[in-house]
């Protein structure tokens, strides 16, 4: 079972030095360089997004465009009609990330603020928690559904309006 913490912060530039003490000094809890990402609002509407990837490895790739698109992104752009984020927002909740997460999430992701995300693929031990706790900041954690990824995909497809059938059909002219 897969399952994303996030620790979020009141301050721009804590959770990029939370992302390096932990790559650095504690690799076991990240489980892998990809495991971790950082989103850092400034003070206007501007979001950054930091991840890491081994090139030359398999890994989540699009993991967390997808994830983070459909948690930070789309909410955020204003180009959504309110029953559209609420159908994403379902399809996000049958992933894992249920409504009051997501709220949350965006709660703490106001600006100038930023938020480090950590996937953990083993059942989470009270020791992390404990661990990730001297970083300060305010804890979330979702368990994730098996295959997310691909899940993620057909769920933004379907908030986009178009279905993974019609998109792999030639265009008629």
């Amino acid at each position: 079972m897969t399952t994303l913490l996030v620790l979020g912060f009141p301050y721009s530039t804590s959770a990029n030095a939370a992302a390096e003490d932990i790559v650095l000094q504690e690799p076991e809890l990240a489980g892998a360089p990809d495991a971790v990402a950082v989103v850092t609002r400034d003070d206007g509407r501007g979001v950054r997004i930091t991840t890491n990837h081994t090139l030359g490895t398999p890994g989540r790739r699009f993991f967390w465009h997808l994830l983070l698109t459909a948690l930070v992104l789309l909410p955020e752009a204003g180009t959504y009609a309110e029953a559209e984020l609420g159908n994403l927002s379902q399809r996000l909740a049958a992933l894992g990330l249920d409504a009051p997460f997501q709220d949350r999430l965006r709660e703490m992701l106001g600006p100038d603020t930023s938020a480090l995300f950590l996937l953990v693929t083993e059942p989470v031990p009270a020791g992390t928690l404990t661990s990730l706790g001297r970083f300060g900041g305010r804890l979330l954690a979702a368990s994730l559904v098996p295959d997310v990824q691909s899940r993620l995909v057909r769920a933004l497809h379907e908030t986009d309006g178009i279905s993974l059938e019609q998109k792999d059909q030639p265009a008629n002219e």
